[in-house]
């Protein structure tokens, strides 16, 4: 082999690593949005959606973990009710900002009985409580820059596929402050002898209000 052959031979070699370890570089990256292809590619789909608005996305291995066991726990039904997503996902080692309720869901959206990554997609973009979550539709969710997903394939007749997105903000100092509107629950009063006034229920608050005007006009 002469001096030119080697030469062309060792620039290619170089090539050849080269794109290896950029490969390589790649796939931990990949990996770190879900355990298994499925909740990988389910991943991809959400962070190159056109309709996504968040400006920041990244794949968060712990999320993910969290995700694949969530998962297969609402799959075979083992998931206790009485802890929340938001419960779920601390108890589970993620720290979120201090303005995230202890209970309820601002970081889960889940869909069962689908094979693919896109069908599940597609159902979590037309369900109104997940779309909004999934595409960063509104201020708080545009927040959520850490995404981990989960899947789990039924082992048999008395399971189904299933699908979980976590999306959540990482804690931070006080520097940046959001603070979330929740809706209070609304006063219902049971009946006209009670509070009714003040009652979340129109309904409720014609009828008594009828009712008084009668009273006062046969006592009249």
């Amino acid at each position: 082999m002469n001096k030119l052959n080697i030469a062309v031979f060792l620039l290619l070699m170089v090539t050849v690593c080269s794109v290896l370890a950029s490969d390589q570089a790649q796939v931990p990256e990949f990996q770190a949005c879900g355990l298994n292809s499925q909740a990988t590619e389910l991943a991809q789909l959400i962070k190159q959606h056109p309709s996504q608005k968040r400006p920041l996305l990244q794949c968060n291995e712990l999320l993910s973990s969290i995700a694949q066991q969530r998962a297969e726990q609402l799959a075979n039904n083992s998931a206790d009710p009485n802890v929340t997503p938001n419960q779920y996902l601390i108890k589970g080692g993620f720290r979120v900002p201090n303005y995230y309720p202890v209970t309820g869901n601002q970081v889960e959206a889940v869909a069962k009985g689908f094979k693919q990554a896109a069908a599940a997609l597609n159902h979590l973009n037309e369900s109104g409580k997940h779309h909004a979550h999934v595409m960063g539709k509104d201020e708080f969710f545009a927040l959520q820059s850490q995404l981990g997903v989960g899947f789990y394939a039924a082992q048999d007749a008395t399971e189904d596929d299933q699908w979980v997105v976590l999306m959540a903000q990482p804690w931070q100092s006080a520097e940046i402050i959001y603070k979330q509107k929740f809706n209070m629950p609304v006063k219902m009063a049971k009946g006209c002898d009670k509070d009714w006034k003040n009652s979340g229920d129109q309904f409720l608050i014609r009828k008594c209000r009828s009712m008084s005007q009668a009273k006062r006009i046969k006592q009249d």
